[in-house]
């Protein structure tokens, strides 16, 4: 491969902090920084129900986690730790540094997460996406790549797999247009207590936030959000730190982590150091800080609160400043949390007083732009006017001790019913077991054969999913094979007829149970479950107030409200009769959009039968089983599991009396 080096000299802009409100503006709106709510809420972000974290946080579910984490199972503390990390405007400016901030992002996203062997569990993934076989091309790759290599072996870790798109180069008759080359790194490590992973939003606890610089206090604009908004990419870049500092700033700070004494943390990325703080104060209400400025060796407020230095922002305990000064890691006390939902920043030259509910508005607007193409301008209004309105907020049942009640252990048999696409049998079969049940697994080819007929089965769950892929619709499929397939029709039917036996249909399960109209079969018109208001998929973590009720698995938790996951695109509860003509045990924290997801007739969560048996629910409780399942969980509980698992505790006991 031949090729020679071609030096790009790129311009500067004047700017002035005269204009610090605009710049704020703008770069709030910055696609790169703006709030992803318009794409995280259209995805599944709790299916398998081993989600330790995921992207949104805060009793206002934003999206600003930058660490994802996955329990390995149900019953222990580890999971995988993952980030990602890239750089592709400072790699135009200079290759070399594109590459190690790239590795240094993905680092500071999963420093968050305790790993069990702090930087050594790291393992990096190397995406190289570059406009190869152009003048300077691919003299500029091979810097990147060397510079990758040398800061990874430097930080002792190592860039076992990756990717190669090397084609980057888009031809148009009159142009031809290359991408910036860019490395996308992928970090992934053994995070050893998914309980504890550390959130980007503030604590009221009275503890100082800190900061640590990890690119040498450099505090270049170039490449940053900030130069994009102004239409220039700049002369000079950040970089990253030398690798040894890195490395063990890194590995201290995860001990602080396993001791304890960290409360909140992000790092610093899109946008700078500004945006750093607002995000930390977005996801609560009634939140705010007060930052002094005067200590940093920076006096250009505009590069301190723009350049996106490579570094941290945390709440901490007192005692860390000792073990910081103890391993000469350079750090600065930069302020307070505040309850005024005000951000103060104080320097020598200027004082300045931002209102964060007006920024956090323009942060989303560019959310509920983009969603305007996907849920209408009507329901994409609706979230962006109601998302701060929605805060969740729980009320635990008085008699639950959040221990897992063992005294009983006689076993029940129990079945869960999957169809092909079913996804959710296993976390179902654990919250199961958790409550005593022998679960069996039940396949519908187990019915339509003769293979199985329920008739030594007390308890069956229809579990979501999309089954048949819902070609014909959520369910219809489904309940297709039950009610074209004699011997399992007839398995059903004989179930529904004994006079000990409970039933319950999670999502796709509920729209199986809805459509077969076992719940209503005393009514002339049936229920139906119709698309959500939005016209699409729809993922949140919302809230279901248990009303009081004589049903078998929720009458114990009349009365409470408790967070749930939610994931559906058919999951609108269409009900013909009056209310009153309903047993619903189950509504929505809030009426209105996006709390309730899919808008219900009657705000409608969980629907029973009228003898309190058989129920019915788009909300998944099976997901929402454990604390670490809830991405909001009251932080003054030390509870082995949630709530949610008294509806299954009742179910087991009731059969026990009634056989």
């Amino acid at each position: 491969m031949n090729d020679k080096t071609i030096t790009t000299k790129f311009s500067d802009k004047d700017y002035s902090v005269d204009f610090f409100e605009n710049y704020l503006h703008d770069v709030l709106s910055l696609e790169s920084v703006a709030c992803k709510d318009w794409l995280t809420n259209k995805v599944d972000r709790c299916v398998t129900g081993k989600v330790a974290k995921q992207q949104c946080v805060g009793s206002l579910q934003l999206p600003l986690n930058n660490c994802g984490v996955m329990a390995l199972d149900y019953c222990g503390k580890n999971g995988v730790a993952t980030s990602i990390g890239h750089a592709p405007l400072p790699a135009l400016i200079n290759p070399r540094a594109g590459s190690r901030l790239a590795i240094g992002k993905a680092l500071t996203n999963i420093i968050w997460a305790p790993l069990e062997k702090g930087l050594e569990s790291v393992t990096l993934s190397a995406n190289w996406m570059w406009p190869c076989n152009n003048p300077g091309e691919d003299a500029r790759l091979y810097e990147a790549v060397e510079s990758c290599s040398d800061f990874a072996i430097g930080l002792g870790i190592n860039i076992p797999t990756g990717k190669d798109s090397l084609s980057m180069k888009q031809k148009y008759n009159d142009k031809e247009v290359i991408s910036p080359g860019t490395v996308i790194i992928s970090a992934a490590a053994n995070c050893n207590n998914i309980s504890n992973i550390i959130e980007p939003v503030f604590q009221p606890n009275n503890q100082n936030i800190y900061y640590i610089n990890l690119a040498n206090n450099n505090f270049n604009i170039g490449g940053s959000a900030f130069s994009q908004t102004l239409d220039f990419i700049g002369s000079s870049t950040i970089d990253s730190c030398d690798a040894s500092y890195f490395k063990k700033t890194f590995n201290v700070f995860q001990n602080l982590i396993k001791e304890n004494l960290i409360s909140s943390g992000h790092d610093i990325s899109s946008g700078g150091l500004i945006t750093t703080i607002l995000e930390m104060c977005f996801s609560e209400n009634n939140i705010g800080a007060n930052i002094d400025l005067n200590q940093f060796k920076e006096k250009d407020l505009i590069r301190l609160l723009f350049s996106e230095s490579l570094g941290i922002v945390f709440q901490g305990k007192t005692e860390i400043e000792e073990v910081l000064n103890t391993n000469n890691i350079n750090f600065i006390n930069i302020g307070k949390v505040s309850n005024n939902s005000k951000l103060g920043l104080k320097s020598n030259s200027n004082n300045i007083i931002i209102d964060i509910s007006k920024y956090r508005d323009i942060w989303f607007k560019t959310s509920y732009l983009l969603d305007q193409k996907q849920s209408g301008k009507i329901k994409a209004k609706e979230r962006f006017e109601n998302f701060k309105k929605h805060p969740l907020n729980f009320k635990f049942p008085n008699n639950f001790n959040g221990k897992i009640n063992h005294h009983n252990t006689k076993k029940v048999n129990a079945a869960v019913i999957r169809e092909k696409g079913s996804n959710s049998e296993r976390e179902m079969a654990y919250a199961m077991t958790l409550a005593g049940f022998e679960v069996k697994d039940v396949h519908m080819t187990d019915l339509i054969s003769g293979r199985e007929n329920l008739e030594d089965i007390n308890f069956i769950v229809a579990v979501g999913g999309f089954s048949n892929s819902d070609v014909l619709g959520s369910a219809k499929g489904w309940a297709g094979s039950f009610l074209y397939n004699e011997k399992a029709k007839k398995s059903l039917m004989n179930f529904y007829k004994r006079e000990n036996t409970l039933s319950l249909g999670v999502c796709n399960g509920c729209q199986l149970f809805v459509e077969l109209g076992l719940l209503h079969p005393e009514h002339e018109i049936k229920p139906k479950m119709d698309h959500n208001d939005s016209n699409k998929f729809e993922c949140i973590f919302t809230s279901v107030e248990i009303q009081k009720n004589d049903s078998i698995m929720f009458k114990d938790l009349s009365g409470s409200k408790l967070g749930i996951w939610s994931a559906h695109g058919e999951g609108k509860f269409k009900l013909p009769y009056k209310e009153t003509n309903y047993n619903i045990i189950g509504k929505y924290g809030y009426s209105s959009y996006p709390a309730n997801p899919n808008g219900s007739d009657y705000n409608t969560a969980i629907i029973s039968s009228s003898n309190g048996r058989h129920i019915a629910m788009m909300p998944h409780l099976e997901r929402s089983t454990f604390p670490w399942n809830w991405p909001y969980y009251p932080n003054n509980r030390n509870d082995e599991v949630s709530p949610w698992i008294k509806a299954f505790e009742s179910a087991k006991n009731w059969i026990n009396k009634s056989i």
